[in-house]
């Protein structure tokens, strides 16, 4: 399988998920309340996971891994709470909650299949609450366009990487987090000690410093972004970045939700 969830994942209807959630959110504020706000993320949840179970929120479970895999790349991640089999939190003691944790959030959400999950921040005077949600299922994720008009794939490297990100989409459905993919391409591209590289960035000539990209081939590189607007911004930018290398072409892959990009960008 290439998604694993380590527990029985059930999908609430709305209605079902937002009477199970607004239990527990009174639970997070009485927490809050006891303890105050200035303690460690760990406490918060292990206080939560042991009052949903007496208030018979059960099963209530902790660090339930989420398992990615395609041929030999394998990813874990862990939700921080499982309860009832589908209702997600994830709790955080944060000064407030940003759209980091809401992508987060919805990143496990469409890997386990739920399509409503619970973020609470408890370091505010008062418990931040988001509810997150998505209608996405994993047939829907499966489905995308691919727009490779200007793309120039000049060698193997370059080929094996579209039908990489292709095979990756097919498997997994688009929609995650640009990280997951970016670190399954440099894992097939022989890992981070081989592929990743820092290069010297130079100006008039003169070295000013080194970056850090994944390299594909000899003088070829790989960017991956999730764009869905300011895209030729970015290959500006890119080629920028080429001038003040030794990089000759930036094979570049933007996610753009349903639609999947491939550009080559050379000086």
């Amino acid at each position: 399988m290439p998604i694993y969830v380590d527990a029985e994942i059930q999908v609430f209807p709305e209605p079902e998920f937002h009477s199970l959630a607004e239990r527990v959110v009174g639970i997070a504020f009485d927490v809050h309340q006891s303890f105050g706000r200035l303690l460690d993320e760990e406490i918060y949840k292990n206080v939560i996971s042991g009052r949903c179970h007496a208030a018979e929120i059960v099963p209530a479970r902790r660090e339930v891994e989420i398992v990615v895999q395609h041929d030999d790349f394998r990813k874990s991640y862990f939700m921080d709470s499982l309860l009832a089999n589908g209702l997600m939190v994830e709790a955080k003691v944060v000064e407030e909650l940003a759209d980091v944790h809401r992508a987060q959030a919805i990143h496990y959400l469409l890997l386990t299949g739920m399509h409503h999950g619970l973020l609470l921040n408890f370091r505010p005077g008062k418990v931040e609450k988001w509810f997150v949600s998505t209608s996405l299922d994993l047939n829907e994720r499966r489905r995308f366009e691919v727009d490779d008009s200007d793309w120039q794939p000049r060698t193997v490297a370059s080929r094996k990487l579209q039908r990489l990100v292709e095979d990756l989409l097919l498997d997994w459905g688009a929609f995650l987090q640009t990280s997951l993919y970016r670190q399954a391409i440099t894992h097939f591209f022989g890992g981070p000690e081989i592929a990743l590289r820092r290069v010297p960035v130079y100006d008039a000539g003169r070295q000013v410093g080194t970056h850090e990209v994944c390299m594909l081939a000899e003088g070829t590189a790989v960017a991956v972004t999730g764009l869905s607007s300011g895209q030729p911004a970015m290959a500006d930018h890119l080629r920028r970045f080429l001038c003040h290398t030794d990089l000759t072409t930036m094979d570049w892959v933007n996610l753009d939700k349903h639609q999947i990009t491939f550009r080559t960008i050379t000086r």
